[in-house]
């Protein structure tokens, strides 16, 4: 009685009764042709690094926008809790200075007086008060 069993490097399948040496990740056979396996460390570590360095760029990028939008935020809620009894023009310059009570809005510039100058601020169109650097 001659058994139905395939050799060991025949790779059937005895429920599907199919070959799949084709789906193996390795030979089957003396003469199967070579299956190299790619070295990828060094793409992980050149993608890790790559993708580290991109990381990195835009973190710093959004931290220096929060921080600006932080500024922003605080100066224009400054300026428009101080007093001013006039309607401030979008474009102008306009100064903060101590006041006794609170804070005062004025288009008097800190070289005309003798009051502590808290800043200078400038109406964007978007109605926000931009800081203007002193010199």
């Amino acid at each position: 009685m001659k058994s139905s069993k395939k050799p060991d490097n025949v790779a059937w399948d005895e429920e599907s009764k199919e070959y799949f040496a084709k789906l193996l990740p390795y030979a089957v056979s003396n003469n199967s042709s070579v299956i190299n396996i790619p070295n990828v460390d060094s793409f992980k570590k050149k993608g890790v690094d790559k993708v580290s360095k991109q990381f990195q760029a835009e973190l710093t990028d959004l931290q220096e926008k929060i921080k600006t939008f932080v500024n922003l935020a605080s100066d224009t809620q400054m300026v428009y809790s101080a007093k001013f009894k006039f309607e401030p023009i979008v474009g102008e310059t306009y100064h903060l200075y101590e006041g006794a009570k609170e804070p005062f809005l004025s288009l008097i510039e800190p070289n005309s007086w003798n009051k502590k100058h808290l800043g200078s601020f400038r109406l964007n169109g978007e109605y926000k008060w931009e800081r203007l650097e002193t010199t």
